[in-house]
C-alpha cells in the first residue's frame, strides 16, 4: 500500500492534538454519510410530508421524454447499439411505437414512460436491456428542462427528520470552521453519471440548510476534454466518460457553465473560499479520476483538499458510495456480500448493472461482483477502508472480503440515515443520524470464508481512531428504534444487526443461515455489550461469513 503525502501532511498535523481531546475541542475536518442525502423537493415529492407547496406550473416536478423523430431517431443510429444489440434495438424501435400509440401523446413524464414500459407486450424487452441501455433510452428521448422552471427543496416538509438533521450537521460544522452564521459549501456532483441533474437540488437543500452553496463542475468528462484540449466537445465526453448522452441540450444553462469551467477555470481557485465542500453520492470511480492521478498518488486538487482541512480551513463531506473514496487505504467500488462471499473479490472497476445483458462484463466477472481498487483514493481517512449502506444492503460480506484481500487491517462501515464526524488530527469521531457503525478488525480468510474482530455502535456513541481499532468509546445511551421488521437476511439487508441482539441478552453465540451462506456471531469472554433502544451495541464481538454450497439449508 503507497504512502500518501496527504496522509503523511494529516499524521504531522495529528501532533498539534492529543488523542485524549474533550469533544468540545474537536474540529470534525471529515463529515461521512452512509448514504445519499434525500430530502423534499418537487421532483421528489415522495419524501415530503405534504405537497400543497408545490406549484407545478413554476416548478420542476418531473422528467418529460419525447416520442417524436427527432428524439427517437437518433437513439436508434447504430452508433449506439453494438452489432450484437441490433435486434433488441429493432425490437426497442416497435416497442417505441406501440408505447406512443398506447398514450396517443408525443410528451409524457419519465414516471408515466416506465409504468407503461414496465407493463403488458413491452415488459420482456425492459427486462433485456442493461442499466446502461435503458440510461442511454431516457437520455436521447428527455426533453429540455424549462429555464423558468425551478428547483425547488422544501426541508420543513421533509417526512425523515433525520435527513435534514444530517445536511445540517454539515453545514453547522462549515461554520464552526468559518465563524460564519452563512457559511460557504461547494458541491461536486462528479461521483453521479449525469453530474447536471442534481445541481440544483442539492444548492437548493444547502441553500435551506444555511448555507451559501456554489457548484465545481468538475468531472471525468471536463478532465478528458481538457486532457486532449477540446472543451468544445465536451457533450461527446460525456457520453464516452460516463455513459451520459445529450446533456447539453437537456441542462441548457448548467452545461453552458460546465462548458466555461472546463475551457478556463480552476478547482483549486473555487475551493480557496469554500469552508466545506460536498462529494455526492454517485459512482466510486467517477470519483476517484478527479482525485488520484494516473499513479494513484493524490492529485494537486486532493493535495489543496488536505492542506485546508489540516489547516482546520476546511470540511469535506461525502455521501454514499463517494464516501468510500475518502479512504487512503483500498476503496471498495461495488458489489454484493453474496458474491463477496462465493467467487471473492476483484482489483477492477465496477462492471455495472445488466453487464450480462449485452455482454459486457469484464472476463469472470458478474454485475454482483465485488470490486476495489488496491491503490486508496483520496487518502483523507488514513486508518482504514470505507464502505455505506452498510445495514440496508447487508454490505458486511463485501467490506470484510476487500479488507482481508489487502490485508487492511481496519475498516468501517456506515449505515444509512447515519453519519460520522471525524476529527482528523486527534482520531476522535461520533457517530450522528439514527442508526450504527460497523468496525472490522484484523479480517482473514480463506476461499470460502472470512472473519474478523467487530464493533458496532449507534448514533450518539464516540471514539478515537488510533493504529488498526478504535478506544475511549462511549455507548450511546439510547437511540431512535429502526422501523423495520426483523429479518435474518444478512446478505442484502440488515439481518446482522438483528441477530446480534441476541448478543445483549447473555447469548454467547448466535449462528443464522441464508441458502448457501451462513453466519456465525460469537459474544462471551471479553466483549462488552449495551442497548441502546432495540438495538445492541458491542465491542471486540467476533464475526465469521461463509460460503457453504455442500450443505443443505
Amino acid at each position: 500500500m503507497r504512502t500518501s503525502i496527504l496522509a503523511s501532511a494529516l499524521a504531522a498535523a495529528a501532533l498539534i492534538a492529543s488523542p485524549s481531546s474533550q469533544a468540545q475541542d474537536d474540529q470534525f475536518g471529515l463529515v461521512v454519510l452512509g448514504d445519499a442525502l434525500e430530502v423534499c423537493s418537487s421532483m421528489a415529492w415522495q419524501r415530503c410530508n405534504d405537497t400543497d407547496w408545490i406549484d407545478r406550473d413554476t416548478m420542476r416536478t418531473d422528467r418529460y421524454v419525447n416520442f417524436t423523430e427527432q428524439y427517437v431517431n437518433p437513439l436508434l443510429s447504430d452508433d449506439n447499439w453494438a452489432p450484437h444489440r441490433r435486434e433488441v434495438r429493432d425490437d426497442l424501435r416497435e416497442a417505441l411505437d406501440l408505447l406512443h400509440q398506447r398514450v396517443n401523446q408525443d410528451v409524457i413524464s419519465e414516471r408515466v414512460f416506465l409504468e407503461e414500459f414496465t407493463r403488458r407486450a413491452t415488459r420482456y424487452l425492459y427486462d433485456m436491456l442493461s442499466e446502461r441501455e435503458w440510461n442511454m433510452i431516457i437520455d436521447h428521448m428527455e426533453m429540455r428542462v424549462a429555464d423558468e422552471r425551478s428547483f425547488a427543496v422544501n426541508l420543513a416538509a421533509t417526512k425523515d427528520g433525520v435527513e435534514v438533521n444530517l445536511l445540517e450537521q454539515i453545514v453547522s460544522q462549515a461554520a464552526t470552521v468559518s465563524g460564519d452564521e452563512t457559511p460557504h459549501v461547494v458541491v461536486v456532483t462528479a461521483a453521479q453519471r449525469d453530474s447536471l441533474d442534481l445541481v440544483n437540488y442539492y444548492l437548493q437543500a444547502f441553500a435551506g440548510a444555511g448555507a451559501d452553496a456554489s457548484w465545481l463542475p468538475l468531472d471525468a468528462a471536463v478532465l478528458a476534454a481538457r486532457a486532449d484540449d477540446n472543451c468544445a466537445e465536451l457533450d461527446d465526453y460525456r457520453a464516452s466518460e460516463m455513459g451520459a448522452y445529450r446533456r447539453a441540450a437537456v441542462h441548457g444553462e448548467l452545461a453552458a457553465k460546465q462548458q466555461a469551467f472546463c475551457e478556463d477555470g480552476d478547482a483549486i481557485t473555487m475551493l480557496e473560499n469554500a469552508d466545506a465542500v460536498y462529494f455526492a453520492d454517485g459512482d466510486t470511480d467517477l470519483l476517484r479520476a478527479l482525485v488520484v492521478t494516473p499513479m494513484n498518488e493524490p492529485n494537486a486538487l486532493a493535495m489543496a483538499i488536505a492542506q485546508r482541512v489540516a489547516e482546520n480551513e476546511l470540511v469535506v463531506a461525502a455521501a454514499g458510495m463517494a464516501a468510500n473514496v475518502l479512504t487512503a487505504k483500498a476503496v471498495v467500488t461495488g458489489g454484493a456480500s453474496r458474491a463477496a462471499l462465493s467467487e471473492g473479490v476483484f482489483a477492477s472497476r465496477a462492471p455495472g448493472l445488466g453487464c450480462h445483458k449485452e455482454d459486457a462484463c469484464p472476463r469472470d466477472l458478474s454485475e454482483l461482483s465485488t470490486t476495489y481498487h488496491p491503490m486508496g483514493g483520496m487518502g483523507l481517512f488514513r486508518w482504514g477502508t470505507l464502505d455505506t449502506r452498510m445495514g440496508e444492503q447487508g454490505n458486511h460480506g463485501r467490506l470484510l472480503r476487500v479488507q482481508a484481500t489487502n490485508r487492511v487491517p481496519f475498516a468501517v462501515g456506515i449505515d444509512a440515515q447515519t453519519g460520522m464526524l471525524v476529527d482528523l488530527r486527534s482520531g476522535n469521531f461520533q457517530v450522528i443520524g439514527e442508526r450504527g457503525a460497523f468496525f472490522a478488525v484484523g479480517a482473514q480468510q480463506n476461499e470460502r470464508a472470512v472473519a474478523a474482530t467487530y464493533h458496532y455502535l449507534m448514533a450518539g456513541a464516540s471514539g478515537t481512531f488510533g493504529g488498526n481499532d478504535i478506544s475511549n468509546v462511549s455507548f450511546a445511551e439510547d437511540a431512535e428504534v429502526v422501523q423495520l421488521e426483523p429479518t435474518t437476511n444478512f446478505l442484502e439487508n440488515r439481518g446482522l444487526y438483528d441477530a446480534q441482539r441476541l448478543l445483549c441478552r447473555e447469548r454467547e453465540s448466535v449462528e443464522v443461515k441464508q441458502n448457501e451462506f451462513v453466519m456465525n456471531l460469537l459474544g462471551g469472554e471479553g466483549v462488552t455489550s449495551k442497548k441502546a433502544g432495540a438495538e445492541c451495541q458491542l465491542l471486540n464481538a467476533r464475526i465469521g461469513l461463509q460460503y457453504a454450497p455442500s450443505q443443505s439449508f
